[in-house]
């Protein structure tokens, strides 16, 4: 019997957080998940702690060389049967009843494709520096100005499918691409609750200020082409 939701981490040398993160998940009130956990060549301590889990029922563990965060995507999403798939970063982890709050919205509007929640910052050690708050999308909100995190935002793994999945021509800023393939033709919502932990810490891929601008600039000018083909 497949499961409702399929949850995947991706590591590369999160040794010191990764047995958070899948704890996170196996400790889910919702209990009908898999969990795939995707170790990209770590060379630290990682494979010791997720080989632990191995024998577990529902989760399942693919060993590769570094391939980068949107390859490893795509495996996951060839991997996963569910109807709902998820990917948790290795350093962040899961509220307990995270699942079953997103699926229960996306199961009551058959319309959405994907629904994201707010979330915790919080500092190497776990402590809360402050809760983020994402605008209500059912008020004057735009939409463009408003993505998704590319972590902890469910979505239908048809609706990933029929966009051919991610363009791995992006190394980082998948859910700022995948936000522009959605918008224009599907439904999405935000939830007005933290749902998980969100790390802050000094090898965040998002702390490469630069590179994160390059590529964002690279994905609009991508999707600019796209709409202009349309018109």
């Amino acid at each position: 019997m497949k499961p409702k939701v399929s949850v995947y981490i991706t590591n590369h040398n999160y040794g010191s957080y990764v047995e958070q993160a899948i704890q996170s998940v196996l400790a889910q009130s919702m209990k009908d998940f898999e969990l795939i956990i995707i170790d990209d060549g770590s060379t630290d301590d990682s494979l010791n702690i997720i080989k632990k889990y191995e024998e577990l029922e529902n989760v399942f563990i693919i060993f590769q060389k570094n391939k980068g965060l949107t390859v490893s995507n795509n495996i996951a999403l060839k991997q996963a049967r569910a109807e709902f798939i998820m990917r948790l970063d290795a350093d962040d982890y899961l509220e307990k009843h995270a699942l079953e709050i997103m699926v229960s919205v996306l199961e009551k509007n058959s319309n959405l494709a994907l629904v994201f929640p707010d979330y915790y910052l919080v500092d190497e050690n776990g402590d809360i520096i402050i809760q983020i708050q994402r605008h209500n999308f059912n008020k004057d909100v735009s939409l463009l100005d408003q993505p998704a995190h590319g972590a902890c935002t469910m979505i239908r793994r048809m609706v990933l499918l029929e966009l051919g999945g991610y363009d791995e021509s992006f190394n980082r800023q998948d859910g700022y691409d995948l936000w522009f393939n959605i918008i224009y033709d599907y439904s999405v919502e935000n939830l007005n609750q933290p749902l998980f932990y969100y790390r802050q810490h000094t090898n965040n891929l998002t702390k490469d200020e630069t590179k994160l601008l390059e590529t964002r600039s690279k994905i609009i000018a991508k999707h600019a082409q796209k709409k202009e083909k349309q018109l």
